[in-house]
């Protein structure tokens, strides 16, 4: 909003539209007693809208009567309307204001307490005991409660396990954080058994920690294919170990996709309106842009910028809304672009149904044609990825 947006609204304007057979007449009057109007927008040959400052609207009835014109009112807008419409509204917004008071009242209590690092609920039920001593507890004053370094000490005293502790208050929330001496991980028991082939494929790489290896690279495996054997050795001084390794192998898959050869994409015009609200909890009150309509066609964008007191996070924030003015235009894409935008897309595809490591080394469009508008198209990929699986 530019300055001179700023005076009017502080000042107050209205919306009209007036009509009549004579309005080029009327329009001229009015420039010449130097009415305050802006925004002159042509209905038709009879119809005109237009904005005017409240103090020239009061001076407009003699130069209607004169010229035979009609006028009514679309729209009040300004800083003293939305002054009167609040003295309307009393009862409304002192609600709102007690509910600030309680909501500022409440933020001094502690409403929940919440306990991180301790998975053992015996844990949790002590360190609970030990901070309601302490004064931490649902519906306790935050004053009241005990200094946060005498909270750490109190938690490192009572648990040796506990090699660090930290305490903070989030809002309405106190937060414990405990970190547990670790012990070292055992490593997980793995049961004897083979590995063999889940998909059918071209072993392309093995790496094998124990157990028979029973396939070599480019060799061709079927599913259920035992490719380690949980075994070591031959004969009498063979002995069952649990088999383990990676295999790798080269695995076909078949991926189709069809592409509207139009293509609509959304366009901002650069036009955009500004409104503001005032978020208190899960309420949200517009205090700036009133009077605003939006676009025929926009996009919708907000930021939040919540309130803070020092490192205290308010329940409050303010919400910038930003409406910006869009169209949307088809364009229709050559064979080439439609082509290239459906292998990209398909590729996508099929990467969205393969493991993180899994690596496409390959593709080839089997079939493309184009048909009502569309292009289809069927491709081959060849995928290098980890086939093995527990027997």
């Amino acid at each position: 909003m530019d300055h001179q947006a700023l005076v009017y609204w502080l000042r107050g304007y209205v919306l009209i539209k007036i009509k009549g057979k004579y309005i080029e007449r009327l329009l001229n009057r009015m420039m010449i007693e130097r009415f305050d109007l802006w925004n002159v927008v042509p209905l038709s040959d009879r119809e005109v809208e237009v904005c005017l400052t409240t103090t020239d609207f009061f001076k407009l009835r003699p130069l209607l009567k004169e010229t035979s014109c009609q006028m009514q009112i679309i729209k009040k807008i300004g800083l003293p309307f939305t002054l009167r419409q609040l003295g309307q509204n009393k009862g409304y917004y002192a609600g709102a204001l007690i509910f600030v008071i309680l909501l500022y009242l409440g933020s001094n209590f502690i409403w929940t307490v919440e306990i991180e690092g301790l998975s053992s609920p015996e844990q949790k039920k002590e360190v609970q005991e030990l901070l309601a001593d302490l004064g931490i507890a649902p519906f306790k004053l935050k004053q009241k409660a005990a200094p946060p370094d005498e909270v750490k000490r109190a938690v490192l005293g009572q648990f040796e396990e506990a090699t660090w502790a930290g305490f903070e208050y989030e809002g309405t929330t106190a937060r414990l954080k405990v970190v547990l001496k670790s012990l070292p991980e055992q490593p997980e028991a793995v049961p004897f058994g083979n590995l063999v082939a889940a998909k059918k494929a071209v072993v392309r790489d093995l790496l094998v920690e124990s157990g028979t290896p029973l396939v070599k690279p480019h060799q061709l495996v079927r599913p259920g294919e035992v490719l380690v054997l949980g075994e070591i050795g031959s004969g009498e001084t063979s002995k069952q170990v649990p088999a383990k390794g990676k295999v790798w192998g080269e695995v076909w898959y078949m991926g189709q996709i069809s592409i509207p050869m139009e293509q609509k994409r959304t366009v901002l015009t650069g036009e955009v309106m500004d409104n503001y609200y005032l978020r208190l909890g899960p309420f949200q009150f517009k205090i700036w842009g009133f009077g605003q309509e939006p676009f025929a066609s926009f996009s919708r964008f907000t930021e939040e910028h919540p309130l803070s007191v020092w490192s205290y996070k308010l329940p409050i924030a303010i919400v910038k809304e930003k409406i910006m003015e869009s169209y949307q235009v088809t364009e229709r894409l050559d064979k080439k672009e439609a082509e290239a935008l459906g292998l990209r897309l398909a590729r996508e595809k099929m990467r969205a149904q393969l493991d993180d490591e899994a690596e496409i080394v390959d593709e080839n469009i089997l079939k493309k044609e184009y048909d009502s508008g569309k292009v289809y198209i069927k491709i081959h990929y060849s995928v290098i990825e980890e086939i093995s699986k527990r027997n």
